[in-house]
């Protein structure tokens, strides 16, 4: 094998078998304030997986939040709520409370990961790509 037939080998395994899940919960949020994860400083590990492709937001708190992914607004995140986005590329997110009163630490969490293919998926793609 030539160094190209690795590189493409590798690729093509890591997106047959996905991404680890990277679990992230949130600190204390103050009104008004806001938290920012870039996926790369947060889960140095996640490098060789970007961009991750699914995005999942639980939001235990009583307050209302904003979430952005890539610095677009993605959308309103109301008190408890279970919020998720798949088969788009995630960089960046950021929290942001909008409402008048705190949200305590770890009462909201986000899930992100690159979900495995399927088996159907994988078969054409190495057809078309594979050795």
């Amino acid at each position: 094998m030539n160094s190209y037939q690795i590189k493409s080998n590798r690729a093509l395994v890591t997106l047959r078998d996905g991404s680890p899940n990277y679990l992230h919960t949130f600190g204390a949020i103050v009104a008004g304030a806001n938290e920012y994860v870039l996926i790369e400083n947060t889960f140095p590990a996640a490098r060789k997986y970007l961009p991750l492709m699914s995005i999942v937001i639980t939001n235990n708190s009583g307050e209302n939040l904003d979430l952005q992914i890539n610095g677009v607004a993605a959308a309103p995140l109301p008190a408890g709520v279970i919020w998720s986005q798949s088969d788009s590329p995630v960089w960046s997110f950021r929290i942001t409370n909008n409402d008048a009163t705190n949200v305590a630490s770890g009462e909201v969490a986000a899930n992100i990961q690159t979900p495995p293919m399927s088996q159907s998926q994988y078969t054409r793609l190495r057809e078309l790509y594979g050795d």
